[in-house]
């Protein structure tokens, strides 16, 4: 068994006892993580709660989604008869419908001309923000005192 050796500054051959120096076999200027034995454990793993922050950010997701399409079907005129466009304002009116008044318009109905719903970019922005909040809500558990 051969034992390891570098060479110092001079160029003159050192003999490197691993287990007193284990990471003595790199070059110089490489990084080396060491342990100063004042950090804080962090354990490995996920947060408890980071299967509800997925469940949560999923549905709002496709909330957001829907509401999103609804804005762009009514801006190009989609038509109302048609089952796909018909079902997403359907879907999407009981979300809204809580946001209307908010900058008194008048009810939005699908008339096959492009319409701005105003209520339904409301409504975009505040189901956002409901989201924001339970997701941070959810994440009080994992934060510490530093």
């Amino acid at each position: 068994m051969t034992t390891p050796h570098t060479h110092d500054a001079a160029g003159t051959e050192v003999h490197v006892d691993e287990a007193a120096a284990p990471h003595a076999h790199q070059p110089a200027g490489s990084q080396v993580n060491v342990n100063d034995g004042g950090s804080t454990y962090v354990p490995p793993g996920t947060s408890p709660y980071a299967g509800a922050r997925r469940i949560v950010g999923l549905i709002f997701g496709v909330l957001v989604t829907l509401i999103g399409l609804r804005i762009v079907l009514l801006l190009l005129g989609a038509n109302a008869g048609n089952a796909l466009v018909d079902f997403i304002y359907g879907v999407t009116e009981p979300l809204v419908s809580p946001f209307r008044g908010v900058f008194n318009m008048d009810v939005i109905a699908p008339t096959g001309a492009s319409i701005l719903d105003v209520a339904a970019l409301v409504s975009l922005v505040g189901w956002s923000l409901i989201a924001i909040l339970i997701v941070a809500i959810l994440r009080l558990p994992d934060r510490r005192d530093v």
